[in-house]
């Protein structure tokens, strides 16, 4: 049995304002009407029946979510109280798995990204269920970097494993930090680096088992929830579990640790918009070299990134600035600076501005 679990809580908050804690960039039509969820989703049904694709999001985006999905019909929703990062989405779907459909081979997929080869993406992904379901191991997915990108995390190659298909797999050498310029094209020229895009594939008893390895009492917490996982105090029980487990990345947490993690090497056209710089690229460019949604007019203004929801955005003598305007809130930066995002919400919160986040 195989089962796709879209991982679709997270806030996005360096797509802010746009993007809010109850309604999410994926959840959000940003290319051409259609959202990146719904991009997921349609990516995955070839190769999985609707009612063995779970997506996992938390209570505040559960309703949009729903709205999203409505024409996917057998699709199911899982819910998380909070948000606790990916290794209690990982723990949360793999025990619901495991106690309502059985040991299935489970593809942990992020709702927010854009692989334009969507044939080698399922070419891949179909491999590598193959390979988990014969080794099983812990695999994820490693992009062949195409530019030294800073963004992004690192997995360095390891020793190759034999593999009968066409795919090629290699033990997990190292996970790499987001590097520094000067090491992210020293990376490039090894050519044995690839970029960390998120995307995972294991046994739910092999991922369970080394959570309980390596994160003991979040495996714990989340057994004291077996057999409720289709009752009606499922909610109460997941509220405890979730105000005692700790913030923590699969990758952190499990990958890093695992003696049994390998990586196949992916070149399907994948890119993570996580901020306004990687989002221009898919917005309309204008002969100045600004990167346009909505109404903009301009005098000596180039290389600026312009997102308008409603209102006109007049703009004079103006390089390099990246203008959001929404609703509500309207945010003006160096391009450049979408990284910084994150910490400038943060900076709101603190500030009591919540309704805006």
């Amino acid at each position: 049995m195989r089962v796709a679990v879209i991982m679709s809580g997270g806030r996005g908050r360096r797509f802010w304002p746009l993007s809010r804690a109850s309604r999410a960039k994926q959840l959000i039509g940003i290319f051409e009407g259609k959202s990146l969820l719904e991009s997921t989703l349609e990516r995955i049904t070839p190769l999985f029946e609707p009612d063995h694709i779970l997506i996992v999001t938390q209570e505040l985006q559960a309703k949009a979510t729903s709205r999203v999905i409505e024409d996917f019909k057998g699709v199911r929703v899982l819910t998380e109280p909070v948000g606790r990062n990916t290794a209690a989405c990982v723990a949360f779907a793999s025990n619901y798995v495991r106690e309502q459909m059985g040991d299935a081979v489970l593809a942990f997929l992020p709702a927010d990204h854009i692989i334009k080869d969507v044939g080698a993406f399922r070419d891949v992904l179909s491999a590598g269920m193959d390979f988990v379901e014969r080794t099983g191991s812990l695999l994820t997915m490693g992009i062949k970097p195409g530019r030294p990108a800073t963004g992004f995390g690192y997995i360095r190659l390891g020793e190759p494993v034999e593999n009968p298909g066409r795919a090629e797999f290699f033990r997990v050498g190292a996970f790499v930090e987001k590097p520094s310029l000067e090491k992210a094209e020293e990376y490039l020229r090894a050519g044995d680096y690839m970029w960390n895009a998120g995307m995972f594939v294991f046994k739910a008893s092999a991922i369970l088992g080394e959570i309980g390895k390596f994160l003991p009492g979040m495996q714990s917490e989340f057994e004291k929830c077996q057999g409720a996982f289709a009752a009606s105090d499922l909610p109460a029980r997941l509220a405890e579990c979730y105000s005692n487990i700790e913030n923590i990345s699969i990758d952190y947490g499990v990958m890093e640790k695992t003696k049994i993690a390998c990586v196949v090497p992916a070149d399907f056209g994948w890119d993570d918009v996580g901020s306004w710089d990687s989002f221009a690229k898919y917005m309309k460019q204008d002969k100045a070299g600004n990167s346009v949604h909505g109404e903009h007019v301009a005098i000596d203004t180039g290389n600026c990134i312009i997102y308008s929801d409603k209102r006109l955005v007049a703009t004079v003598g103006l390089d390099d600035v990246t203008i959001v305007e929404t609703d509500d809130a309207i945010l003006v930066m160096k391009r450049g600076s979408g990284e910084v995002v994150k910490t400038l919400t943060d900076l709101i919160e603190e500030k009591g501005f919540t309704d805006l986040l």
